[in-house]
């Protein structure tokens, strides 16, 4: 049975109030060990944040130390070297170019070439995995799978003095394997088409002989003086890192690598008072190097040019100061 005492009486004896004390003690003991774990908490996340400062401040001062060490002090200098080892027009900047055009200089040579006359079923236009019905000439022959480079012939470059032809200039515009002999014509199969093939184009043995990658700049050995004929790939303006058709070629002694300088032609102006032409002077307009040659035309890069070039504008021998130039760079 439970004795509710009083609400006024508030005494214990010795042992309940030994009891009170003890619990007393052990909740302030357990408030207090809660309270340290709270801080111990709090102070781990602290540590972690300050390791983690500290690794990063380490990493910069590493990164910085290794780019310090890493840093190259260069100074101005002059690297000359042998003329026969300067190439400052690498061929690879002008090979898909040489790839793709060539001059013949004798006419007899496309009328000996074979051509195309159609199509499989009459096709006029044919692409890569078409079939081309060609002409072969009289005596000329083919092993199975020979390749062929098919050309388009395109403009007859023309003396601009006395309008003799240099050359036909070709474009290649795919190439074909033999398969067989069918009746009068041989089978092609067209195996690459850069353009639709077409009949008329000529099949020509690809070039032959190997290729050098970089050219020596040199002069001419005698004085020589020609035009830009023309522009191969049809552009108007002619400026720098322009490929230019020029009327001198081996005949002439100008070989891949040989520098020219490039002159605007003489400009022809009315005189006012008694109506007559004057012709003016050429002024110089940049430096071309050749990187093709042929018979009688050839193909130069203009490498350095003055003002806008035309066709028509004159090459001619450079001053040796134009080798030098190209020696030291």
């Amino acid at each position: 049975m439970i004795i509710a005492k009083p609400a006024g009486v508030l005494q214990d004896g010795p042992g309940v109030a030994r009891r009170r004390m003890g619990h007393q003690r052990e909740e302030t003991i357990m408030q207090a060990g809660n309270g340290k774990r709270g801080m111990g908490r709090h102070g781990g996340r602290l540590a972690g944040g300050l390791m983690m400062i500290g690794a990063l401040v380490v990493a910069s001062l590493a990164v910085r130390d290794v780019a310090a060490k890493e840093v190259v002090h260069l100074s101005p200098a002059v690297r000359e070297l042998p003329a026969d080892r300067v190439s400052p027009v690498p061929r690879r900047e002008v090979a898909p170019f040489l790839n793709l055009y060539r001059i013949v200089d004798d006419p007899a040579v496309l009328e000996r070439a074979r051509y195309v006359v159609v199509g499989e079923e009459g096709q006029q236009l044919m692409a890569a995995g078409d079939t081309a019905y060609v002409r072969t000439p009289e005596g000329a022959t083919a092993r199975s799978g020979a390749r062929l480079a098919i050309y388009r012939p395109g403009e007859t470059y023309r003396s601009p003095d006395s309008g003799e032809p240099l050359g036909i200039e070709l474009r290649r515009v795919g190439d074909a394997r033999w398969v067989r002999h069918e009746g009068e014509l041989d089978v092609f199969a067209i195996r690459e088409a850069r353009q639709e093939i077409r009949p008329g184009d000529r099949l020509l043995p690809y070039r032959a002989g190997p290729v050098a990658l970089h050219f020596t700049p040199r002069l001419p050995s005698s004085s020589v003086a020609g035009h830009i004929l023309g522009v191969p790939e049809g552009v108007h303006a002619i400026g720098r890192h322009t490929l230019v058709a020029l009327d001198l070629g081996r005949s002439d002694d100008v070989t891949p690598g040989t520098l020219l300088a490039l002159q605007a032609a003489p400009a022809r102006v009315s005189d006012p008072l008694d109506d007559a032409t004057r012709r003016l002077t050429s002024a110089p307009a940049g430096l071309a190097m050749v990187v093709e040659s042929f018979a009688r035309v050839s193909y130069a890069l203009v490498t350095e040019a003055s003002r806008p070039l035309e066709v028509g504008d004159v090459v001619s021998t450079p001053e040796r100061e134009a080798l030098t130039s190209w020696q030291r760079r």
